[in-house]
């Protein structure tokens, strides 16, 4: 399924001359697509990459369209990219499930998608940060005036305003709690996809160094540091090592 695109917004890209080549991108992509031509569909959703269009249902389409041809790392690392641009997508956590399933590499942070944590990170992503920064502050500013007002006025704690102090208390540190974790999953820690069939992490910085441990296409891994020409990966289990950085992109 491909998903339409607003491309209003890409017509005011400096650079960007013909006022219908955006949708004219996107036309070519969506008919690509739904003739099976995934290569043809892949360069054309990339070429509105190009003209500075930012949107999840994009990265979808091109993460859909590699995945068809075959390109599981750079299909994963799309889906991440829709995922971090809309957090709440239900279709796009799916497929991006369905892709690592053919995975090589079977992560420790992504090998279930089950359980309560997994509904809770669900329900965070759903809600998205915006959302949760607005409640955390709603609540803040509630239990403020209700604070104000039990203290400046004789008898001001009533019970019922006693309980809706501790009430309003209570969701502003499980919302702001709530609003940190997902802000930290989803932004915090700088991420990459290998996208070379097989890259060796070594000890160092530099071909000379020992191998460590082996990664394949479409492994997630934490960014902890870069030089030029490598990255310095962690998996969840602790091991960090270094690899090429034409092996892998950032999310």
């Amino acid at each position: 399924m491909v998903r339409s695109l607003v491309l209003a917004a890409a017509l005011l890209v400096p650079g960007v001359t013909a006022a219908g080549a955006p949708e004219d991108a996107f036309d070519r992509a969506s008919t690509a697509y739904e003739q099976g031509k995934w290569d043809d569909a892949a360069e054309a959703f990339r070429g509105l990459l190009r003209y500075g269009v930012t949107d999840a249902r994009l990265e979808y389409n091109l993460a859909g369209a590699e995945y068809k041809r075959g390109r599981l790392g750079e299909a994963v690392l799309h889906y991440e990219r829709a995922r971090r641009l809309d957090p709440g997508d239900a279709d796009t956590r799916a497929n991006l499930a369905l892709v690592r399933a053919r995975l090589r590499d079977v992560l420790a942070a992504e090998a279930g998608d089950e359980g309560p944590l997994a509904w809770l990170a669900a329900a965070q992503d759903r809600a998205g940060v915006t959302v949760q920064a607005i409640v955390t502050l709603s609540a803040v500013w509630a239990a403020a005036l209700l604070l104000v007002l039990g203290a400046s006025r004789p008898g001001g704690f009533t019970p019922g305003r006693s309980w809706l102090l501790a009430g309003a208390a209570t969701l502003a540190i499980a919302a702001g709690l709530s609003w940190r974790a997902t802000d930290s999953r989803l932004y915090g820690t700088v991420r990459a996809v290998v996208l070379a069939p097989s890259v060796e992490a070594l000890a160092g910085p530099g071909l000379e160094n020992a191998a460590l441990f082996t990664l394949h296409e479409g492994a997630t891994v934490d960014v902890r540091a870069e030089r030029e020409g490598w990255f310095q990966v962690a998996l969840p289990n602790g091991a960090s090592g270094w690899v090429e950085r034409r092996a892998a992109e950032r999310i």
